[in-house]
């Protein structure tokens, strides 16, 4: 059985990250690695108009080719967009040679990291993971907690917190802020199809 995941929340700010792929899911991967702050180096032979203006405006660097192992050199981390299995183990093992964390969308075989469905609300993520075994579940889920946080109001009520810890000395900020949040709760509860069909 393979093990559970380990989920990081990385700082990619001015890091490489190469992504190698077309399509809008090469656009959206590039596109969510440079909101990261990362340095991307896109390996597409056919990029998206999308990835077009981001190249002319600077935010990324584009390479209208195949992929070459020298485009790994000083990279953190790889994504590949494209279901290509021969590409993904060639891709794969020149990544494990350089310790970079690699993963092939749709291809966790291949991989070693998976990404998590991230919702938002102001400063508030939360992350979730099915170890990229059911993505369309991680994405659904997703999608009904920021609605949820949204109409809570999550991302208000954490920017209030967060002045009240700055206002708070430091050796009360842990009753005060637990206080603070002693109500804080679900209501209601998730439901899921009695039967999935294929």
């Amino acid at each position: 059985m393979k093990a559970d995941a380990f989920p990081l929340g990385l700082r990619l700010d001015e890091k490489t990250c190469v992504v190698v792929g077309s399509g809008d899911e090469a656009e959206l991967r590039t596109n969510h690695l440079v909101s990261a702050g990362a340095r991307v180096r896109l390996i597409s032979e056919q990029p998206t108009p999308g990835l077009v203006e981001l190249e002319s405006a600077g935010t990324i660097a584009l390479f209208r080719r195949a992929f070459e192992e020298p485009d790994l050199d000083g990279a953190w981390l790889v994504v590949q967009t494209d279901r290509d299995s021969s590409l993904a183990e060639r891709i794969g093992r020149a990544a494990e040679a350089r310790r970079i964390f690699f993963c092939a969308i749709d291809q966790p075989s291949y991989s070693t990291f998976s990404h998590l469905a991230l919702a938002r609300s102001g400063p508030v993520t939360v992350a979730i993971s099915t170890n990229g075994v059911a993505p369309s579940l991680a994405r659904r889920l997703r999608e009904e907690l920021e609605r949820v946080l949204a109409a809570a109001g999550v991302g208000e009520f954490a920017k209030r917190l967060a002045e009240l810890r700055a206002k708070t000395p430091p050796d009360a900020r842990r009753e005060t802020l637990a206080r603070a949040v002693s109500s804080v709760r679900f209501e209601g509860k998730l439901a899921l199809p009695d039967d999935v069909d294929e």
